[in-house]
């Protein structure tokens, strides 16, 4: 299976309020990105890393490893994808991973490659249970229990949230999927044009089209979450550490 992963890593992580880009914060010693980029190139050497001037003064770790591209204007994750398009190799089954997953094993990752072929899907996202109070985006199934969409926590009704079955943000696509229906997911909502742009629409929309979507669950949310915070930081450090 040929394989090509893109890593979104152009944020700057407010939320961790410090001056250095959130992905170069170091779990184990190590910044978040370079894990990310560890684990994925023991899955494949084709990588795409999607950043921003935030992270230009560290590029020069990465440049060797991966093909760079500039995102320009932070408008979601849909459009962090989308300003990879010409570097897609559409023939390659694709995966789509955070900069700021430090936990993420190459395991889970060829998991999640092999769950959507085995499963014959045309995208899967890496799920997890998580029965506290949390910003995940919600797994949306139906009567049937087939996967529908992914709601964002903001966007969720009272009966969504208390939804268990969670959403990382980690994805893989079929070849030919994401370059298919990536800019689908770019159309402005005229009634909110300030709207981030997520790239978890791309599940309702392959759905709505006929494809086969899916979502591969993690044994341990732990190892598939972010880090956007000082505590989370703190504690991705207190997981490596006890490992």
């Amino acid at each position: 299976m040929d394989k090509q992963i893109i890593i979104l890593a152009a944020g700057k992580g407010s939320r961790m309020n410090s001056e250095l880009p959130k992905v170069m914060h170091k779990v184990g010693g190590t910044p978040m990105l370079e894990r990310v980029m560890h684990n994925c190139k023991m899955v494949t050497d084709n990588l795409i890393l999607v950043y921003s001037q935030h992270l230009e003064p560290y590029l020069s770790r990465f440049e060797q490893n991966c093909k760079l591209i500039n995102q320009k204007e932070q408008l979601g994750t849909a459009h962090a994808v989308a300003v990879a398009k010409d570097l897609f190799n559409d023939q390659q089954y694709i995966g789509v991973i955070y900069g700021d997953n430090p936990l993420i094993t190459s395991d889970i990752i060829e998991d999640l490659f092999k769950h959507l072929k085995n499963t014959n899907s045309k995208a899967v996202t890496l799920a997890f249970e998580y029965e506290k109070e949390n910003q995940y985006g919600r797994i949306i199934v139906d009567k049937q229990g087939n996967f529908k969409k992914i709601v964002e926590t903001k966007f969720a009704n009272d009966l969504e949230k208390k939804i268990t079955l969670c959403n990382s943000g980690i994805m893989a696509f079929a070849p030919g999927i994401l370059g298919q229906y990536i800019d689908k997911c770019l159309v402005a909502d005229l009634e909110n044009p300030k709207k981030e742009l997520y790239l978890t629409e791309i599940i309702e929309i392959c759905s709505a089209h006929g494809e086969k979507v899916s979502y591969f669950k993690s044994n341990d949310h732990k190892l598939v979450v972010g880090v956007n915070t000082q505590d989370e930081l703190a504690s991705a450090n207190s997981i490596i550490e006890k490992n």
